[in-house]
């Protein structure tokens, strides 16, 4: 097969708005050849093509996130050792049999009972930020109610203090920042400056929860132990600070980024608001829509293990593959005219929104309540959902990277409507 030139694909507006490049490179199959000349690389955009790499984790592996060698400055990783502890071990990059041991943690820590007490605290802080900005009749909908919702779940998860959620969002943008763009060393330095600040943050967290445990993540975390074969032993502290990192990134920016995008939807397809609202299994199914139309998550790595074959194409050891969850997600061969928003369509629950396989998202149950919540509540206390005053669909601007993708700003108007007797009762609906 003949390489594909890598260029179009990370140009930054390629990034942002993929999908008309994804669909101009079909034609050309679901596995794209688009090495460099220092590095073999495949781009994967079929969704079978992607589940058989999802299947065969000792192929394809999840170690290292970083083969591409984006945003890798020696004196960055100095800094961040310096002034914090280093790098932590991500569950992300793990393969099996670590990535279980590592896996099951974070199950006994996100167990379901947790995040069924969660739904009040949800819908209790969902409204909350609605009677804050609703009497005003807009809103920039990113920065006054998705971040914002997004970091206050996750501290309350955590157990930490609500009046430091400026200080989780700027942690977690540092953490973020270098999947979205290449930095130059000086930028990545402040980026590792302010991760050394949340790790010291969660270092004394943590070591209070030892002395003495809440009802809490953290105090689950500072508590929790794990198996490779030679018994139970306690979680180290830079393994304790992985799992806390993870969850606080991801909680915080890929919920937030799913808000919006879906906000942005409810907003273009006025029709769409109308029909959903007050009913509880159609919201349910726009948020599934949502995520699998254009998700938070648009691609992760593998690095193969050894020579391989994958849909006809020969790949060898070392190589890079990135798997497109963006395009497997409007794969024509798996959805039934893939390119438009179907509330309706029978297969709304396989997508690759959390990812899939070993690696799926394990925070995925939390993320759908609060997405469902939310478009709940603010379609019953929220009618006439569209642009703010002056600012058109030509306006929108998405940011993205090769893995993180969201909205700049959503600034939007509306009409205050009731605030009560909403769609969904928490204490009744199944997940």
């Amino acid at each position: 097969m003949s390489t594909i030139p890598i260029t179009e694909f990370f140009e930054p507006r390629t990034l942002a708005e993929p999908y008309g490049y994804y669909e101009s490179r079909r034609p050309d199959g679901p596995v794209l050849d688009v090495s460099t000349p220092d590095k073999e690389t495949y781009l994967v955009i079929g969704a079978a093509a992607i589940r058989e790499i999802l299947g065969r984790p000792e192929v394809f592996s999840s170690r290292p996130i970083g083969a591409q060698g984006v945003n890798v400055y020696p004196r960055a990783e100095a800094v961040l050792k310096e002034k914090g502890f280093g790098r932590t071990p991500q569950l992300i990059v793990m393969d099996p049999p670590r990535h279980t041991a590592f896996r099951g943690v974070l199950g006994k820590v996100l167990r379901d009972k947790r995040f069924h007490r969660m739904r009040p605290q949800i819908r209790a802080v969902a409204s909350s930020l609605i009677d804050a900005f609703a009497p005003a009749g807009r809103c920039e909908f990113t920065r006054d109610y998705a971040w914002k919702l997004s970091v206050l779940v996750v501290a309350d998860l955590l157990g930490v203090d609500r009046g430091r959620i400026d200080e989780f969002k700027r942690w977690s943008d540092a953490w973020v920042r270098p999947l979205l763009q290449p930095l130059t060393e000086d930028e990545m330095i402040d980026c590792v400056t302010q991760i050394a600040e949340l790790q010291h943050f969660l270092v004394g967290e943590l070591a209070a929860r030892r002395e003495s445990p809440r009802d809490d993540l953290l105090s689950d975390i500072a508590h929790a132990t794990f198996d490779l074969g030679q018994g139970e032993v306690p979680l180290r502290q830079h393994e304790q600070l992985g799992l806390c990192e993870l969850l606080i990134v991801a909680g915080n920016d890929t919920t937030a980024n799913a808000l919006s995008l879906g906000m942005l939807r409810l907003v273009e397809r006025p029709d769409i608001a109308e029909r959903i609202r007050g009913d509880g299994r159609l919201i349910e199914r726009f948020a599934e829509e949502s995520l699998r139309y254009e998700g938070a998550v648009q691609n992760n790595f593998r690095t193969l293990t050894q020579d391989t074959e994958l849909h006809g194409v020969r790949m060898r050891q070392g190589a890079l593959v990135l798997l497109s969850w963006a395009a497997a997600n409007r794969d024509p061969d798996i959805y039934v005219d893939a390119q438009a928003f179907d509330v309706d369509r029978a297969s709304f629950r396989t997508h690759l929104g959390f990812g899939g396989g070993i690696h799926s998202c394990a925070g995925a149950a939390l993320a759908r309540q609060e997405l469902v919540e939310s478009y709940d509540l603010l379609l019953t206390r929220l009618r006439n959902l569209r642009f703010d005053t002056g600012f058109t669909p030509a306006d929108v601007v998405r940011i993205g990277g090769l893995v993180s993708h969201g909205l700049a700003c959503l600034p939007i108007r509306f009409e205050v409507a009731s605030k009560s007797n909403c769609a969904i009762d928490p204490s009744v609906r199944n997940q």
